[in-house]
């Protein structure tokens, strides 16, 4: 070997070992034309090779089809220059693209038939074997729905060495040709093939998540709910982070929309961002089947309006309503093109009974923290009247969801006053660009329509919305205005409503005590019109702003418990949480300890419902118990984190005193759970905000570790602990002997 070619694939192997991105495919294609330049085929077909496959990871298809072609001219140039072990290489990849082409209905029949048949001849005369090739004829059969040919090329393929029966590539491919065919005894079989990888819980490879997310809706249409819950909470540790499995990310969407986890299928639509864009079609149409299928149960579940948020700029962060259309008119037309070309109707009727599909449980909880979702759909039978005032009382009351689901079953053709509250309703629950335009108009419509009260709410609302935007003297002018002459015209509760926004808009200017001022009227007005709603807003206001000020932090608690009174007898518990909040924050600020906030949540939980105010309770409880009693406090927490995942209010901490929890009491597979959950949170608030959050990631990752090697996972240990001893944190040297000791149990080290 020459020292120009050793030193090529020395460059080769130190590329091969770095991170796939940017950098990595420059450097490789700087590799492709140095081979060339250096007359180094065999070299050159491996860069090529590699650099196909991270164009591939970057969804640029036609350049890896591009690089294949390259690599076959160059072979067919100077065959003798290549090794045998490079010729059943480059016939392999050959073989395994003839496959990928039918994931594309540019490429037609026929020039798929003949790439088959080119590559069949190519093995046959340079006698190399012919498993590729049947691995290759049995996918593009099973793709048409051609059951017979695809029986055929798979018998060949496992007669030709295709995989050992105890081996994961065979389990896998079994496993999606018998889901495919559908039919009972297939279904059957698949579940036999899969089940000793579903019962593996450190079987965590590519195979083994293919073969978990393939099996997740038969499990769960075959009653075995709870083995579909385990397959999922092992699919959710493996893919996390990868963001390149489209096709598994589209069953894992369709699984939760069928069992009743909508919000959990939302969490999975990373892949979303920029999909149509991608180059492989088929996963295009199968992750647009799947969203479809989500969106459809979302709409019909009444949050059709609830926008879909992928980042600014994305075009698929719109409402639900407009995902469904558009993702059941994307995945139509993608499968008509690939039955066109495929001369079946294969792909059009798995699409269309995949769209059709009923769901299969109201609700499947798939973790400790699974809660379903609250219902938001408005009492049926009421008239437009009705429902505009549903959604104000929701509004009123941080009922959001349900706000907007009452104001979405309003009709479009409304007479001139109602379309005026709708529109300062649309205005004020989907705020952006339009808003302050949306409310002058609804404003100037009341005014005309004889209710001046509505008017000057309108307007009072209006006005700190305008501070926020940065014109305060003129925001404050017309909160100002409102308030007055609504002192004049308005009853009690619009009177307070008034006080209320004048407060906030005082405040914003930095009139802080004229702003407590308003309160103290706000609360007046109340008490007189009797409006527990109206009393809890205020209450939990001059709590919090007592707080922020940093005195009278008793007078803070009082004001706090009274709002939550007033906000538990008209269960308004959005409000009640926000009051609960405001005596966690008064109790750290008179150094109160645990103990006593645990006594006050115990109190306060005495008879009352299952729900968002019980969750939140309990997760102030359950904090307090951990280090006390950590079964109990595992119990409590998972029930506050799951009431508060399914409102979208959950935060990392919520998640780390999970893990805390579950550690402690040896939940060790529900700790890795929360844990990851956790980590993966706290990762990203130290890549925005700053190192100030490191030091509780790391505590996070080390308990993840722990829980692993606790559940007789010492891989995924092992690796977690390689993380955290390759970094500075005061956890390295910690991480770097709990490895050390998993390898030497493991007998990886003497």
């Amino acid at each position: 070997m020459s020292t120009a070619e050793f030193e090529l694939w020395e460059s080769l192997q130190a590329v091969g070992a770095m991170e796939h991105g940017g950098a990595r495919t420059t450097m490789l294609e700087q590799l492709v034309r140095r081979a060339a330049a250096e007359d180094q085929p065999r070299a050159g077909l491996a860069a090529r090779r590699m650099l196909a496959d991270a164009h591939g990871e970057d969804g640029r298809w036609p350049l890896v089809f591009e690089e294949l072609r390259r690599s076959l001219r160059e072979y067919d140039r100077k065959p003798w220059r290549f090794s045998a072990e490079d010729e059943a290489g480059l016939f392999d990849w050959y073989a395994g693209l003839v496959r990928r082409m039918v994931d594309f209905p540019s490429f037609g029949l026929d020039e798929i038939t003949a790439a088959l048949a080119d590559v069949e001849r190519r093995c046959r005369e340079r006698g190399h074997g012919q498993r590729a090739v049947h691995a290759a004829e049995r996918a593009v059969a099973a793709h048409r729905g051609d059951w017979e040919a695809e029986e055929r090329a798979h018998v060949q393929w496992v007669a030709a060495g295709g995989a050992d029966t105890e081996d994961g590539g065979y389990r896998a491919v079994g496993v999606e040709r018998m889901l495919l065919r559908g039919d009972e005894a297939s279904v059957v079989t698949a579940h036999a093939l899969a089940s000793p990888v579903l019962a593996d819980p450190a079987a965590n490879d590519p195979l083994a998540l293919k073969v978990r997310c393939a099996m997740l809706l038969p499990l769960a249409r075959a009653g075995m709910g709870e083995r579909a819950a385990l397959a999922y909470r092992r699919v959710l540790r493996g893919l996390s982070g990868r963001a390149r499995a489209v096709e598994e990310h589209g069953r894992v969407v369709e699984f939760c929309a069928l069992t009743g986890n909508e919000d959990a299928a939302v969490d999975w639509l990373g892949p979303m961002r920029g999909f149509e864009a991608r180059e492989r079609p088929s996963a295009v149409l199968e992750f647009a089947t799947a969203v479809a299928v989500l969106a459809e149960r979302v709409v019909r579940a009444g949050r059709g309006d609830t926008q879909l948020d992928l980042g600014a700029g994305d075009p698929n962060s719109v409402p639900f309503a407009v995902v469904a259309r558009r993702m059941r008119r994307l995945a139509l037309e993608l499968a008509e093109e690939f039955d066109a070309r495929n001369r079946t109707s294969a792909v059009g009727d798995r699409t269309r009974a995949r769209l059709a599909a009923p769901p299969v449980a109201r609700f499947l909880p798939l973790t400790p923290t699974s809660r379903p979702c609250p219902g938001v759909l408005p009492p049926a039978g009421l008239d437009d009247d009705e429902l505009l005032d549903l959604a104000e009382q929701h509004d009123l009351r941080c009922e959001q969801e349900q706000a907007r689901a009452a104001l979405a079953a309003v009709g479009d053709e409304l007479p001139k006053p109602l379309a005026g509250r709708q529109a300062e309703l649309r205005a004020r629950l989907c705020q952006g660009e339009e808003t302050e335009l949306r409310i002058r108009w609804a404003a100037q419509v009341h005014l005309r329509h004889g209710d001046p009260r509505r008017h000057l709410l309108a307007l009072g609302w209006l006005g700190v919305w305008v501070i926020g935007a940065g014109r305060g003297a003129e925001g404050l002018a017309l909160t100002e205005e409102s308030v007055e002459r609504l002192r004049e015209v308005g009853g009690p509760v619009e009177v307070g409503w008034g006080e209320h926004w004048y407060a906030h808009a005082l405040r914003a200017v930095g009139r802080t005590d004229e702003a407590h001022r308003a309160l103290e009227r706000a609360a007046v007005a109340a008490r007189e019109a009797r409006d527990a709603v109206l009393a809890a807003a205020v209450g939990v206001r001059e709590a919090a702003w007592r707080t922020e000020d940093g005195r009278q932090a008793a007078q803070a608690r009082e004001h706090a418990v009274a709002a939550l009174d007033a906000a538990v007898s008209v269960e308004a518990w959005e409000r009640a949480v926000e009051a609960v909040e405001q005596v966690r924050l008064a109790h750290e600020r008179l150094g109160r300890g645990g103990a006593e906030l645990r006594r006050f949540a115990e109190k306060r939980l005495r008879g009352l419902p299952p729900g968002r105010l019980a969750g939140h309770l309990r997760y102030l409880r359950g904090v307090a118990l951990v280090e006390v009693d950590p079964g109990a406090a595992a119990d409590d927490l998972n029930e506050a984190v799951g009431q508060a995942v399914v409102r979208g209010v959950d935060t990392a901490e919520h998640w780390y005193q999970l893990l805390r929890a579950d550690h402690a009491a040896g939940r060790w597979e529900d700790a890795v759970d929360a844990g990851v959950r956790a980590s993966g949170w706290l990762d990203h608030l130290v890549e925005v905000e700053g190192e100030g959050w490191a030091g509780r990631a790391d505590e996070c990752r080390y308990l993840v570790a722990r829980s692993y090697q606790g559940m007789g996972d010492r891989h995924a240990a092992l690796r977690e602990y390689r993380r955290l001893a390759s970094g500075s944190g005061v956890l390295a040297a910690a991480a770097f002997i709990a490895g050390a000791e998993v390898m030497d149990e493991s007998g990886e080290i003497a």
